[in-house]
């Protein structure tokens, strides 16, 4: 939980810093078209790019805050919502972002330990909309 609350405060520190001209290379609304966790065509992410930061929410209960690394690149973390009935409810986890040549956005997920051992997921997302900033 401290990951998550280290990541809140460097998004909101780094949104007032931002230029005006920010790069919005991960902004839209994205599709997962592969996920080692298994096939989920209903699952998707939007992306809200501001500078350096973005913010993450899926429609599958998880949210995450991420900085970018570099203009294809991002890392951050972030939890899975309370009191579902998924494996991961409450969970927090690491995650990374690269965008491919393909505009594919692909993803690793790092969740805390669950009875000792921690798990990674694996997803492929393609754009399907780009949002207005």
């Amino acid at each position: 939980m401290r990951r998550f609350l280290v990541a809140a405060a460097l998004f909101c520190i780094s949104g007032f810093a931002a230029p005006a001209a920010a790069e919005d290379a991960f902004h839209g609304e994205w599709q997962q078209i592969a996920s080692n966790a298994g096939e989920c065509p209903s699952c998707r992410i939007t992306i809200r790019q501001t500078g350096a930061s973005l913010q993450i929410i899926a429609n599958n209960d998880w949210t995450a805050l991420a900085e970018t690394g570099d203009r294809d690149t991002a890392s951050g973390a972030g939890f899975w919502k309370r009191g579902t009935r998924k494996t991961y409810s409450g969970k927090t986890f690491n995650i990374r972002m690269r965008l491919n040549t393909d505009d594919e956005l692909l993803m690793k997920m790092r969740i805390e330990p669950i009875q000792g051992k921690s798990r990674t997921i694996q997803g492929v997302f393609k754009r399907i909309e780009r949002l207005a900033i």
